[in-house]
């Protein structure tokens, strides 16, 4: 990796992997990652969300895109939820056409770290929560509140 371009992924609990990404992002610089990320991305059971900070990309050439958008599309088959923070609004832009190409619905471009992480929180336990609710409507319904 050149002194231009810093990598790093954190997985602060159970249900975010951060990925952190700074500097010039090129196709070559994507290409040493890749296989890390993958690695993450794959051990996870699928009950995880993706924050890919790029608060820190000054630029992110064609290849480096096309390979973001291959990622986020491994990524969507996984049905897990994926947030891109980008504050300089042509890296905005960079994320918002990853988003767009890979066809992924459960990713966003945001501009704070704050709303990412917020629309990451709310996917969190949904699944549960319905089951949980399904669950009492059926035991209502099979005791005293159905009609007989």
């Amino acid at each position: 990796m050149t002194a231009d371009f810093s990598f790093e992924i954190t997985s602060p609990d159970e249900s975010l992997v951060t990925i952190s990404l700074g500097g010039d992002l090129t196709s070559g610089e994507l290409e040493r990652v890749e296989s890390d990320v993958r690695k993450v991305i794959d051990r996870e059971d699928g009950k995880f969300g993706v924050l890919w900070d790029l608060r820190g990309v000054r630029r992110c050439d064609i290849g480096a895109r096309r390979a973001m958008q291959k990622l986020q599309s491994e990524i969507a088959s996984k049905q897990v939820r994926s947030a891109y923070v980008a504050s300089r609004p042509r890296i905005r832009g960079v994320a918002l056409w990853i988003v767009h190409t890979s066809g992924d619905k459960l990713a966003r471009p945001f501009a704070n770290h704050e709303q990412a992480t917020d629309w990451l929180d709310t996917s969190r336990g949904r699944i549960e929560e319905i089951i949980h609710r399904a669950k009492e409507i059926v035991s209502f319904v099979g005791g005293k509140g159905a009609r007989q």
